[in-house]
Order: structure tokens, then sequence, then C-alpha cells
């Protein structure tokens, strides 16, 4: 026997129609991001239950020699009405799934990653518009500590001297690395030729905030970023954090710029 039948409880992330007119959605739950085939063109019945931002316990098809799955039944369990709100709570939603399929869901954390973006997509009908945008961001900072990208706050990654040691801030992240380096290191690297343009700078306020946003629900560390000083250094920081771990742009976050 070549094929199976197969239950799975999780979350549509995104849908996209083939040329032909049928439709792939990526579905993630706790065995893995799984392409899911929906055949019959527009007048499928499963198209207006398999959409993004839907939780879901779907009915497979899989064909074990092509590893070929279809979709074949959908009952939806939960449905979100915060990214409805506004365009931001709509582009916050879609930021955070489109880091999710850029990782593969944390580098395979799948059970994390659903559960992270449960808890964003919950939270957003709470989130104000103009925090939309800042909760994506703190959804990217916590999602790269399941990745094993979260830099340390408390002390250089280069030299390892604390961060409140007098004359090490404000330091620099630079653009396309993973570490913090207190403004020693980075002066050095930057007589070694990295260009001070491609040096994103922070200060301890920033340090306090980022470190403060790991601790906190999406709406509070979204608050939190928005009343900080350093709010446009912490929001540059996460970006090219987030961009590096997902090896190239994030166009969701390019809509809030």
């Amino acid at each position: 026997m070549t094929e199976r039948h197969e239950r799975h409880r999780g979350l549509f992330l995104h849908a996209r129609d083939t040329a032909r007119g049928d439709r792939i959605v990526d579905f993630l739950c706790i065995e893995g991001l799984l392409p899911l085939f929906l055949f019959g063109g527009p007048k499928s019945s499963l198209r207006s239950a398999a959409t993004p931002f839907v939780s879901a316990e779907i009915e497979t098809y899989r064909d074990r020699r092509s590893d070929f799955i279809k979709l074949s039944g959908v009952n939806i369990l939960e449905t979100y009405e915060g990214i409805q709100k506004s365009f931001s709570h709509m582009q916050a939603a879609s930021g955070a799934a489109e880091f999710v399929l850029h990782t593969s869901a944390f580098g395979g954390e799948y059970g994390q990653a659903l559960a992270m973006m449960t808890s964003l997509l919950r939270e957003l009908a709470a989130i104000d518009e103009e925090h939309a945008g800042l909760a994506l961001h703190a959804f990217l900072w916590k999602a790269l500590v399941p990745l094993g990208l979260a830099p340390d706050t408390s002390a250089c990654e280069r030299c390892g001297r604390p961060f409140s040691e007098k004359g090490a801030l404000p330091g620099k992240l630079l653009m396309g690395e993973h570490s913090l380096l207190c403004a020693s290191c980075a002066e050095e690297r930057k007589r070694l030729g990295f260009p001070a343009s491609a040096m994103l700078w922070f200060d301890a306020e920033a340090l306090r905030c980022l470190h403060a946003a790991l601790q906190l629900s999406y709406g509070e560390a979204a608050q939190t970023m928005g009343a900080s000083r350093a709010s446009s250094s912490v929001k540059a920081v996460i970006e090219s954090l987030a961009e590096s771990a997902a090896e190239g742009p994030l166009q969701s976050l390019r809509l809030f710029h």
C-alpha cells in the first residue's frame, strides 16, 4: 500500500495558487511544516477553510512514494479576528508567518513555532494599531532564542567586557552578524575596514528594552519598545538579526518603513 490517511492539528500559514488554478497551503503542526495540495480550482469547498491564520484539525492523504500530501478535510478550531483590525495587524501576522517559513519553523522547532504563532495571533486583538508592528518585532526577537541566535545583552561577545562597565557603551551590532560588540571592539573592527554605515548602535536603554522584551507578552513588549527613547535602535537591531537569521530580506518588515 503506497498511500495513507493522516490527521494533524495546527495552523495554516500561507497559500499560493499554481498555474493550473490549484492551491498549495503551508500548514504548521507539531509534526512539521507541511505543504498541502488542494485540487479543484476556485470552486473547491476546502478553499474557504484552508486560508492563512486559521487553526484547524485537518485530514490528509499522503502518497508514500512521492511524499505528496493532499488536503482532504478541514475542521476549523479557531479564527483570529485581531488580524482584521488594520493593515498593520495583518502585516504583523504575515511577517511572523514569513519568518517561520524562511527559517523552517526555527530550524525544526515546530511545536515552539506553533505555540508562538498562536499566542501572537490571539494577542493581536488587544494590541493597538500603532503597536502592531512592534508586536512583530517582539515576535522576531523572541524567535531568535529557539534558533540559538539571540545575542548576549549583558556583555560583549568578542572580548567578554560587561556592558555595565564604564566606557563599554554605546556598542555596535555589525549588520549581517549576530554579536553585540562593546565600544572598543566595534572601533577595532572599524579600523580593520568594516564600514561605519553598516554598524547599528545601541546603548544601555536599548539593552534594557531588549532584555525586558523576552520576559513580556507581545503586547507588553510592544508597549515597552514604543515608550523607549531607544525605540529606533531596538527596531534596527532586531530587524538586522532577524534578516540575518532568515538569510535574506523580510518583505513584511519593509512595509512598516
